[in-house]
């Protein structure tokens, strides 16, 4: 049994803004000293499903993890300093981790996300959560710790494109909001994390957001339209005998919206159509209510868009490390459920695979075809 630790004195004073992770064996029952080992350049397995469904996020986390990094330190016989291998642990912590961090094949803690050399994009509750928590890089006395406080520890470049993009007014911000926002995001940023490198922060990033915004507007009407329609359908629980009926009023639903069946906003719907007494994150990410305005479909649509803007990034980018960082816990389930893999940005189009057994669980051959087939 190993127990490791990641806090404040974890990192190596000669590895410059490298993190290590140090893993401690437990005191042998006959007394003697466990063993220990410390890693470099760390990345871990990412987690699935059941482990966020089943996470309490606002304690002190205890996690199994698989991992892989580089001995810089270790009296364990058999292994040489420089050598790369792989590593099972219980991350044993005294932070929460209210932040979750979305990568490739799943989530991790927002720290534990973070390898040497990646980018973050926070969306705007996680920025709010830093300007709450940190001041000048030091967690402020009336906060517990989390794990986001780590990223006050080095230079970690941060991309502020969801906070702009989302805005606060619950539409598509206006060319002046954005520059507005984009000024906020700058300012909560730099109190908080002192050392972050602020990347896309210019007037060419401003550019870059004003781009997106005009690129989705007619998408994100035609989502709202989508939205709006289904609520009155969707927002109460619904009985095993009406899933079928709305199943196909969902897909002809977006059909007359303009929309592509198998899009994520689609995708959830039937989610909240398929999975039993409102238990899918998807309901929830779509806002879905007894007072539902164009608002909520606009605030749902955003979490859509920012999960989007990642697959893209995956797919444009595929060598460089990015991680979406969120507090959103049904979001982030939503996109460990989606299990999307293999993105492909190729002729003006970006593809990918998904196997959403958990946001589709039990449906027919029929059902699936119905939603891929467009």
């Amino acid at each position: 049994m190993t127990t490791s630790h990641f806090n404040d004195n974890a990192r190596d004073q000669t590895a410059m803004d490298k993190r290590v992770l140090k893993v401690l064996e437990l005191d042998h029952e006959d007394g003697a000293p466990g063993r220990e080992i410390a890693f470099s350049d760390v990345a871990f397995s990412p987690l699935g499903y059941a482990e966020l469904r089943g996470a309490i996020l606002h304690q002190p986390m205890q996690i199994p993890f698989v991992g892989r990094g580089t001995i810089v330190s270790t009296d364990i016989e058999g292994f040489g300093i420089g050598q790369r291998r792989q590593f099972r642990t219980t991350l044993d912590s005294p932070f929460t981790s209210k932040c979750i961090g979305l990568v490739k094949g799943g989530w991790l803690p927002s720290a534990i996300a973070l390898e040497d050399n990646s980018i973050v994009l926070p969306d705007r509750c996680v920025v709010a959560q830093l300007n709450a928590r940190l001041k000048n890089g030091i967690t402020k006395p009336q906060a517990e710790k989390d794990f986001v406080d780590l990223f006050a520890d080095s230079a970690i470049p941060i991309n502020p494109l969801l906070f702009v993009l989302e805005g606060d007014g619950r539409e598509n911000p206006t060319p002046e909001t954005v520059e507005q926002h984009l000024i906020e995001a700058v300012s909560k940023l730099r109190s908080a994390l002192p050392k972050a490198i602020l990347v896309a922060a210019d007037a060419q990033g401003l550019k870059g957001v004003l781009g997106l915004v005009e690129d989705t507007q007619p998408g994100m009407a035609r989502k709202q339209d989508f939205l709006e329609r289904l609520n009155p359908k969707l927002k109460s629980p619904i009985g095993r005998k009406n899933v079928q009926s709305l199943w196909d009023e969902v897909l002809a639903t977006a059909q007359d919206c303009g929309i592509s069946r198998n899009s994520l906003v689609v995708l959830a719907a039937l989610s909240t159509v398929i999975v039993s007494n409102g238990r899918s994150p998807a309901k929830s990410l779509l806002k879905f209510g007894e007072e539902y305005t164009r608002g909520d479909a606009y605030n749902a649509l955003a979490d859509l868009r920012s999960l989007e803007i990642l697959m893209h990034i995956f797919a444009l980018f595929p060598d460089q490390r990015v991680m979406l960082c969120t507090a959103d816990r049904n979001m982030a389930l939503f996109w460990v459920g989606l299990c999307a893999s293999n993105f492909i940005f190729s002729h003006g189009r970006m593809t990918y695979d998904m196997a959403p057994v958990d946001l589709l669980p039990g449906i027919t051959d029929e059902q699936w075809k119905a939603f891929v087939d467009f």
